[in-house]
């Protein structure tokens, strides 16, 4: 680092620019394996209350792998069903119709709202856990330029941001809150918010730095500065409707203020969302603009005031007040992409910066979030030297397709919760249904559909579903509860599977009571552990990251043998490495087997998995739980 007055001139491996849910994904990735890294953000402080609230049961597996979903739960506010209300043939809304929007087979999650606020909080936390990175606030990306010619060496520093850290006085500094009201204090926060009120001192002056980096990920927003530096366009629309969404505890008679519902009577729409703490979100349509004219509606002429009497006669007869409003925003429904989310495999777009769409269908924070997960992982391993740097190359090649496939049903379907419908479509609990139906997998992510590359190895011809026949390459590991065979203690796939940036090797052992499977087992020992002649064994060929352990492959063992009839020595010594310290690797082997003391670890993980009892299967499983390869 070089330093003269007030300009200085340093170097980072990784430069993330925005601190919200894609950056500080990407960040932990960075926190995880020790990764030279910055992340700043223009913003004084962090995200405190409302913004985005909707969390999906693919995302809560993640922060489960994470370490933090128990503070989910604990926080959080779960819905099972939605209701929808329709007005009957005398004009009073009635409760048409409840539709199940929990899949108990599919996770241990289920759909849950917690303001953003907090989930930056859980991550951030993360973030300090495992190293000293932490978020740069008030500071603004100046300048950006990128050598081209550098960016085929790996070692170069091809991306140069000037930035500016502002000083006391420096009015470029933005607000808090983006709505008038939003007051933030100790009396509406949590004890572990309360330090980050306060913007962090800074010096009188504002700091000029230029920053050299190796990769940048640019994760600010739907107004991407960084999007804009590399001049990429952005393909959509934004329609003309205009709404309205205010977090208020409610003083209300409606009967499911409670429970997330649609509101569908004479004078508009609502989406009834019940948040933590007594809150409750309501989305209400507030201005319909002529075409062509949305982007020039007054902002100043909605105000919570407005709200209310949009709420007050679409509930109709039934009433509604509030007197505590914690956090409101106006915007507009629109759906925008980005031409392309990377730039030579050194700068990536993430979150809102490569997409943006209605928030009513609760997968905003959720993309973002599961965009800063997927480049995190894949840029530190590459900074790390885990990864060659071609692998970058999917990024782009998984998740910008998801992206398309959000806005293209968002386009379909969020006009069902406008007053202007599409030609053809009704609001009827049927039409609702249908869409839990076609979004389900896919909102939920159950399905992403990631395609062949290095990082996913596609069956030929299915021959390798036969084996797995659930376990399907390009797609996660469906959750499910083993026991521990030395303890016999249950746990979750999705913390077993912990994000600590290593691949995994799935033995799924089978039944080694049989004795020509158990032979299969010594014969995979053997080829784990030789090297012979010009073949080096899987987990021989990578090397050591320092600080974070031997190997970057780990090796789990899931067997099918009932538990009390196999013994933890059983298993060849590779798949239970014995270290001078700590002794054996007890968490290396699991039991398919139920568990009387714990109703969902009930031994059918290899049913679902679709793997013969006897026979088992391997897979290899990303640091991302999501299966690269299958086979016997």
């Amino acid at each position: 680092m070089v330093k003269e007055d007030n300009f200085t001139q340093s170097e980072t491996d990784v430069l993330i620019i925005g601190a919200g849910p894609a950056g500080l994904m990407a960040a932990y990735w960075m926190a995880r394996y020790g990764v030279n890294a910055r992340i700043i953000d223009k913003r004084d402080t962090k995200v405190f209350q409302g913004h985005a609230d909707g969390l999906r049961a693919r995302t809560l597996e993640l922060f489960d792998s994470m370490g933090f979903q128990h503070r989910v739960i604990q926080e959080g506010t779960i819905s099972t069903v939605v209701n929808i209300w329709v007005p009957s043939t005398q004009g009073e809304l009635v409760r048409q119709a409840s539709i199940n929007i929990s899949r108990t087979d599919e996770s241990p999650f289920y759909n849950t709202c917690l303001t953003q606020g907090r989930i930056e909080r859980f991550i951030i936390d993360s973030i300090r856990e495992h190293s000293d990175l932490d978020v740069e606030y008030s500071v603004i990306a100046e300048t950006l330029d990128y050598d081209e010619e550098l960016s085929n060496d790996p070692n170069s520093y091809p991306i140069t941001v000037q930035v500016q850290a502002l000083g006391e006085d420096d009015t470029k500094v933005e607000a808090r809150c983006e709505a008038a009201g939003n007051e933030v204090t100790r009396d509406n926060l949590l004890p572990d918010d309360w330090a980050d009120i306060v913007p962090r001192k800074k010096s009188r002056k504002t700091q000029v730095e230029t920053i050299k980096a190796k990769y940048l990920i640019g994760c600010d927003g739907a107004h991407s500065w960084t999007r804009k530096q590399l001049k990429i366009p952005v393909e959509g629309s934004t329609t003309d409707h205009v709404w309205g969404v205010i977090d208020v505890v409610p003083l209300s008679d409606f009967p499911d203020v409670r429970r997330l519902s649609v509101v569908n009577s004479a004078t508009g729409t609502i989406l009834v969302v019940p948040r933590e703490r007594s809150l409750v979100r309501f989305y209400v349509p507030v201005q319909t603009c002529e075409a062509g004219a949305a982007d020039r509606f007054d902002r100043s002429k909605i105000t919570p005031d407005l709200i209310r009497a949009r709420v007050q006669a679409i509930f109709a007869p039934f009433t509604f007040d509030f007197k505590e409003c914690s956090w409101w925003t106006v915007y507009q429904v629109g759906q925008r992409i980005s031409a392309q989310s990377t730039k030579d495999n050194r700068i990536f777009l993430a979150g809102d910066a490569v997409h943006t769409h209605s928030p009513k269908m609760g997968l905003g924070m959720n993309m973002s979030l599961q965009d800063g997960f997927n480049v995190g992982w894949k840029i530190a391993l590459a900074v790390a030297g885990i990864l060659k740097p071609e692998v970058l190359e999917t990024y782009a090649l998984e998740r910008h397709p998801l992206a398309e496939m959000l806005l293209e049903f968002d386009r379909n379907w969020s006009p069902m919760f406008n007053d202007r419908k599409p030609e053809g479509v009704d609001t009827k609990a049927s039409d609702m249904a249908l869409i839990a139906e076609r979004f389900e997998d896919f909102a939920d992510g159950w399905k992403v559909f990631y395609p062949p590359s290095s990082l996913v190895r596609k069956a030929e011809d299915n021959v390798e579903f036969a084996f797995a026949r659930h376990m399907i390459p390009g797609e996660r590991v469906r959750p499910v509860k083993l026991r521990n065979q030395a303890d016999g203690t249950p746990l979750w796939t999705t913390r077993l599977l912990e994000s600590d940036g290593r691949f995994r090797i799935l033995v799924l052992a089978g039944d080694i009571r049989n004795p020509m499977q158990r032979q299969r087992i010594e014969t995979l020992n053997r080829a784990l552990a030789e090297q012979t002649g010009s073949s080096i064994s899987p987990l021989g060929r990578y090397m050591e990251i320092p600080g974070q352990f031997k190997n970057p492959v780990d090796v789990l063992t899931v067997h099918a043998s009932p538990w009390k009839e196999v013994e933890f020595f059983d298993f060849p010594e590779i798949l239970r490495p014995f270290d001078p310290v700590k002794g054996w690797a007890y968490d290396m082997i699991w039991c398919d087997d139920a568990c009387i003391s714990d109703r969902y670890c009930d031994g059918k993980a290899y049913e679902k998995w679709g793997v013969d009892q006897v026979l088992g299967a391997l897979v290899v499983v990303r640091p991302d739980q999501y299966i690269g390869w299958v086979a016997d």
